[in-house]
């Protein structure tokens, strides 16, 4: 199924930060903006905006973020594939997380304008 999507590109940069499994969550991580924790077996991860992490602490930043307006039940198949596939198509990897209500997709500063263009040609409309 194809979806054809209202994409929001946030006025922000973020940054994919690492932490050990058992390390309180730092201060730094909440506030303004989409922010969020992932833990495993292996590792607990990070995401918010760059300008908050602390110079010594080991992330991957330079990452732009594109929100799918829409919402759309859990069982809807194919929302985030209408995204992917064009941004794979384009040759753009990408830092996909949910919420409850949404999806977000992280990109590299440097494949912003191939994502963008990759974006409208499948039909989405990118709002700034």
């Amino acid at each position: 199924m194809t979806h054809k999507l209202l994409i929001r590109l946030v006025d922000a940069e973020y940054a994919i930060t690492r932490l050990n499994i058992g390390t309180p969550l730092p201060e730094w991580l909440t506030g303004a903006g989409f922010w969020a924790v992932s833990s495993s077996r292996e590792e607990m991860t990070l995401v918010c905006r760059a300008a908050r992490i602390p110079a010594n602490i080991q992330s991957s930043g330079g990452w732009r973020c594109f929100r799918i307006e829409q919402h759309f039940s859990f069982d809807v198949p194919g929302v985030l594939a209408s995204v992917l596939n064009p941004l794979s198509a384009a040759g753009v990897g990408i830092f996909a997380n949910s919420t409850f209500s949404t999806d977000y997709i992280f990109i590299t500063g440097s494949d912003l304008d191939k994502a963008t263009a990759a974006l409208k040609a499948y039909g989405h409309e990118i709002m700034t």
